[in-house]
């Protein structure tokens, strides 16, 4: 199956652009770098399909907080087709940028046949267009988006045989100014590095996960459950759904640096392994380096891994450029 780069409608409804990507690999190979710098992304948006790219732009504008952000997703060495999606955007209207910020998606889609990459793709079109355009604050815009795109997915199952029981897990966060938000659906996960501890900033819709919260299960017991991939809330499962997310927003520190995953790195990465790998390295190698890892582990699910890097405008300008990522500075006030 080839590999291909998919850039989705972003707020404007500018016309997509498609590229050649090559699969993930390890960091270490020297080639890496040059195909990163022989793709100069559109600074409004990115989004990976099927295989991964490291796209390079930058967007300026008067602030002292800047983002680099990283995102790549892997087929895995067991399945033929990645049903994962992922996608990171800044409207180009500053108008709506300074109400919204910058949005970063991942999806998991799952279903028979090609149905889980419709979901995903539905799922990381549609969540940006209705976060953008709505009126409400962040956290609720945030939240209400997932459960738009949700009941797209179902009304789409419904109206065609071949995709009946597609659906998609998704975890989505949104940055403005100093604020972070954020909303999921299913087992894609946040995390946090923050002043070296690791956290799990999302709680899994699982059967398992309803377990270990009922004292049934421990963590590391639902780890190695075997139903620890059962769901008991996805996008599409339903007519109707309700995301969660948090009620207010995160204020942001100089040095945070969330990860943004499906369970194909969660379920065959420890968090100590994770959180070792977001700590020592930039964000373009580290991604790279958690999908090796999933692989290590067996890699039998599709890989995604996004990490959202906060620092300050000086640290941004007197570091060197990671490989691949792209860095974006919004407005504080």
């Amino acid at each position: 199956m080839a590999s291909f780069w998919k850039k989705f409608f972003n707020i404007n409804h500018s016309e997509p652009d498609q590229a050649v990507a090559e699969d993930a690999s390890p960091p270490e190979k020297p080639s890496d770098t040059a195909a990163a710098e022989e793709k100069p992304a559109d600074p409004e948006a990115s989004a990976v399909g099927p295989a991964p790219v490291r796209p390079t732009a930058e967007i300026s504008l008067p602030s002292e907080v800047s983002l680099k952000i990283c995102l790549q997703t892997d087929v895995g060495l067991v399945r033929t087709n990645n049903e994962d999606r992922g996608l990171y955007t800044r409207p180009p209207d500053s108008d709506v940028a300074v109400q919204k910020g910058t949005l970063v998606v991942v999806a998991d889609g799952m279903g028979g046949a090609s149905a889980g990459e419709v979901a995903a793709d539905l799922a990381v079109r549609r969540i940006p267009e209705a976060y953008y355009a709505s009126p409400n604050d962040p956290g609720l815009a945030l939240k209400q988006s997932l459960e738009t795109a949700s009941s797209e997915i179902y009304r789409m199952a419904q109206g065609d045989p071949g995709l009946k029981g597609m659906g998609t897990t998704c975890v989505a966060l949104a940055i403005r100014q100093s604020e972070a938000f954020m909303a999921y659906v299913g087992d894609s996960r946040l995390y946090l590095l923050r002043d070296g501890q690791f956290y799990q900033l999302t709680d899994d819709h699982s059967v398992v996960n309803e377990m270990v919260r009922q004292g049934l299960l421990t963590r590391e017991q639902a780890r190695n459950h075997e139903e620890r991939n059962v769901l008991s809330l996805s996008m599409g499962g339903r007519p109707e759904i309700s995301a969660s997310g948090w009620d207010e927003p995160m204020t942001l520190r100089e040095g945070d640096r969330f990860l943004l995953c499906s369970d194909g790195l969660h379920d065959l990465v420890s968090d100590e392994r994770m959180r070792l790998i977001v700590a020592e390295f930039p964000p373009e190698e580290a991604t790279l380096r958690l999908i090796e890892a999933a692989k290590q582990g067996g890699g039998h699910d599709n890989i995604t891994a996004a990490i959202v890097h906060v620092c300050n405008a000086a640290a941004v300008a007197s570091a060197p450029e990671p490989r691949g990522t792209r860095e974006f500075t919004i407005a504080t006030q």
